[in-house]
């Protein structure tokens, strides 16, 4: 009996190389757009600690650090910003329309600081916004009749503040009003 000597292994099938090749730059683009991201929202809190006063409560935000690791912030699992937790934390001035650069935050409390101004409209650009607590600051005026352009709105405190008026009707039916 003659013996047929195996064949030589077939080269890859071009469906598998294109395959490859999208898993391949697929995981390079978006380990390289997620550093991109985390130095992004990295400038844009270090710049709203230099807009609110540089306080001392915020000195390990740093630029050597991932904001990702800052008591006050927590990220989803993309290393996104989702919360701000600025309890009592010394903040001075105006909350400055940058903050929505955290595209994807979610929840900020400013609670028991010193921010100035009207009721801030630049939150109405942070287009994920769910929960807002600015109890106990130095803003002034009336709540704005438009305040139903924070769509995602569940729950907001505005207590403890100068603000005049009543609550706008926009806002009544939310889950969570103080």
């Amino acid at each position: 009996m003659t013996r047929v000597p195996p064949s030589p292994p077939s080269p890859p099938k071009p469906l598998h190389i294109l395959f490859f090749f999208l898993f391949y730059t697929t995981v390079e683009f978006s380990g390289v757009s997620s550093q991109q991201f985390l130095t992004s929202e990295r400038t844009t809190l270090l710049n709203l600690k230099q807009q609110w006063g540089n306080p001392p409560s915020l000195r390990d935000w740093n630029a050597s650090s991932s904001p990702c690791n800052w008591t006050e912030v927590i990220c989803n699992a993309n290393g996104s910003v989702v919360l701000l937790d600025l309890i009592s934390k010394g903040l001075t001035g105006p909350i400055p329309p940058f903050i929505c650069d955290l595209r994807n935050l979610r929840d900020l409390d400013v609670t028991d600081n010193f921010l100035t101004g009207e009721f801030p409209k630049v939150l109405y650009n942070c287009s994920k916004l769910a929960e807002i607590d600015i109890t106990r600051n130095a803003f002034v005026g009336r709540l704005p009749d438009d305040i139903d352009r924070l769509s995602g709105l569940k729950s907001i405190d505005v207590g403890v503040n100068n603000f005049t008026g009543n609550i706008p009707p926009a806002i009544g039916n939310l889950s969570e009003l103080r």
